[in-house]
């Protein structure tokens, strides 16, 4: 067997593997799809009928293996019965909360204590605040309940001061009756109160201190407003109170942790900049556009799963283009390489038949001077040696005159194919230098954290190396800082993730903004940063850091109008002769443990 065959042979059955891997690969996914499908189809059962039952359908078709077709039928009837129920539950929330509001206003209109009224106003801004938020309803139900129960309180206690003569005198039983009525009112509202909540929590009402004559007066329930799956139980929104002035100064922790209602236009933009920015094979860009067209008309809750497994599809489809694309300008450089090889080839055999030709046509001379020397000296008279030397220098001249065609129409072609490989080279060239500058430009994102916008840890790394390299080779100081935010994880707990984030942002670009261009930082990770200065004695760099960590706790940092003191310590450490990067991290990092153990808010020498 030839080469050639052999190559070839050894081709296909590695096309025959990858084939069969890419096969094994596919069914595993799609049994973990089926998988996931029929455990999501359970975790939503319950929320309605109509989905219920497309879920059903689901279950049975995924279990077949003909399940294309029917799956195609059965995917636009449940995104209709998704929708259907989204409208429902939307339209159940919305009738709850204009059943509190009514319920506010008619705790308003009895003439409540001030303190009750002014926290009657503010839950009244909240409830229209919270007419796309139903995870708010539950809290608000609470704090209406607290506060039908301070009206009952006060309504209901004795009179202070006892009735004057006069008022003895002629005082009556209107004047009870309506004394009593406002009391009866209110326990009608309060039990009205309790059956909402407990058609939109699906519980038995809490009771609401109040006596039992005045309950006895309480309205009738009303219709089902919502059930139990549209509210489900979520923790109390740290945003349920009135927002300071100030809320959105850079400082401001966020009150709450937004809605998906909130959030959506957000994360609808941000997908549809993230798929503008994919470069989207051929094949694939029907697909995004029909992505982009969902992301523009708005991106509910039930759409969000979908959209970003289309999404993924297409990422993966752009990686794997990526490297298809890649390797396909390998083999167009192997293609290349080997035309260029081949072009050398043809040169030096057109060298070589150029100096063949030289030698034939040498010879040629050589021969036809030595006839032409035979003719003379043969030539009896000088008519016969005029006729020979005519005859052969004819015949020189046209031998002369095709070997400077011949070797003129080479050189030609030897230019012609020359020019080829330069072009060939200076394309070569230019393609590899647009890949460096891509594979660069890649690279260079690679090293940066999303969240503060600082270098990361491999970028640190690299920064490291090369200062360390530099500080051996020339001499001079170098100092390494490790920086922590003091009591982290109380922030995430006490005022939620989102005001971490802003957090580590505001902390990032305070601290960077106060540095020196030669100075480096980055986030090593969590609520960690690193610091190397260079040229800068130890005296210089412990300056630097009481400076950076005053600047930290003179941000005024506030939630909810209260300011909030956020302290950063610090370990240092000095690069000494002979030490290795690691040992120097260790001492400042011990450093910082100390500095921790000694009260916080401070910065230690390691």
């Amino acid at each position: 067997m030839s080469d050639d065959a052999q190559r070839w042979k050894d081709k296909y059955l590695s096309s025959l593997e990858q084939q069969e891997k890419l096969e094994r690969r596919w069914e595993l996914r799609l049994d973990l799809l089926r998988r996931g499908l029929v455990r999501s189809s359970l975790a939503a059962e319950g929320a309605d009928k109509a989905v219920d039952q497309c879920m059903q359908e689901m279950r049975d078709i995924l279990r077949r293996d003909d399940m294309d077709a029917a799956l195609g039928g059965l995917i636009p009837r449940l995104e209709r019965a998704v929708l259907d129920s989204e409208q429902r539950r939307q339209q159940r929330a919305e009738e709850a909360t204009a059943a509190l509001a009514g319920l506010v206003e008619q705790l308003q209109r009895l003439q409540p204590p001030r303190e009750v009224r002014k926290a009657l106003k503010s839950l009244g801004k909240q409830l229209q605040a919270a007419v796309g938020q139903q995870h708010q309803l539950p809290a608000l139900l609470s704090q209406l309940r607290n506060l039908q129960g301070q009206a009952l309180t006060v309504l209901q206690a004795p009179a202070q001061e006892q009735p004057g003569l006069l008022q003895r005198l002629f005082g009556s039983r209107g004047d009870a009756a309506e004394q009593a009525q406002p009391a009866e009112q209110v326990a009608a509202a309060a039990g009205e109160t309790q059956q909402i909540a407990a058609e939109l929590l699906d519980s038995p009402a809490a009771p609401v201190p109040a006596p039992a004559a005045a309950l006895s007066t309480a309205a009738p329930a009303r219709s089902s407003l919502a059930p139990r799956a549209a509210l489900d139980s979520l923790p109390l929104p740290p945003g349920l109170v009135p927002q300071p002035e100030d809320e959105d100064s850079p400082f401001s922790l966020p009150t709450s942790e937004p809605g998906y209602s909130a959030v959506a236009p957000h994360i609808a933009s941000s997908l549809r900049s993230l798929l503008d920015e994919l470069e989207l094979p051929a094949r694939h860009r029907p697909q995004g556009e029909a992505l982009r067209l969902r992301l523009e008309g708005g991106l509910n809750w039930y759409e969000l799963v979908p959209v970003l497994d289309d999404l993924a599809v297409l990422v993966l489809a752009v990686t794997d283009s990526g490297q298809r694309e890649f390797a396909g300008y390998l083999k167009q450089l192997n293609e290349r390489l080997e035309a260029f090889l081949g072009t050398l080839s043809e040169a030096h055999e057109g060298y070589s038949a150029s100096v063949e030709s030289a030698r034939s046509f040498n010879q040629e001379l050589r021969d036809q001077v030595t006839d032409l020397q035979n003719r003379v000296q043969e030539a009896a008279d000088l008519e016969a040696l005029k006729q020979a030397l005519e005859q052969r220098l004819d015949g020189l001249l046209q031998s002369v005159s095709v070997h400077q065609r011949q070797r003129d129409s080479r050189e030609e072609e030897v230019a012609e194919r020359l020019q080829g490989l330069v072009q060939r080279v200076a394309d070569m060239e230019r393609e590899a230098q647009q890949f460096r500058e891509h594979i660069e430009e890649q690279r260079q994102k690679s090293l940066l954290d999303p969240l503060t916008g600082l270098p990361n840890r491999a970028a640190w790394s690299e920064r490291l190396e090369l200062e360390v390299a530099r500080r051996a080779r020339y001499g001079g100081e170098l100092l390494l800082a490790v920086l922590d935010v003091d009591h982290f994880k109380r922030i995430n707990d006490g005022y939620g993730h989102l005001a971490g984030d802003r957090v580590l942002k505001i902390i990032a670009g305070e601290l960077h903004k106060r540095l020196r261009k030669t100075d480096f930082i980055a986030r090593f990770g969590g609520e960690e940063f690193v610091l190397l200065i260079p040229a800068t004695p130890l005296e210089g760099g412990m300056q630097l850091l009481e400076t950076l960590r005053a600047a930290i706790e003179a941000c005024p940092f506030h939630f909810k109008g209260e300011p909030v003191t956020i302290t950063l310590s610090t370990g240092l450490a000095e690069f000494r002769d002979g030490e290795s990067a690691e040992a120097v991290f260790e001492r400042a990092d011990q450093a910082l443990y100390r500095a921790k153990g000694n009260g916080r808010n401070r910065v230690e020498l390691g």
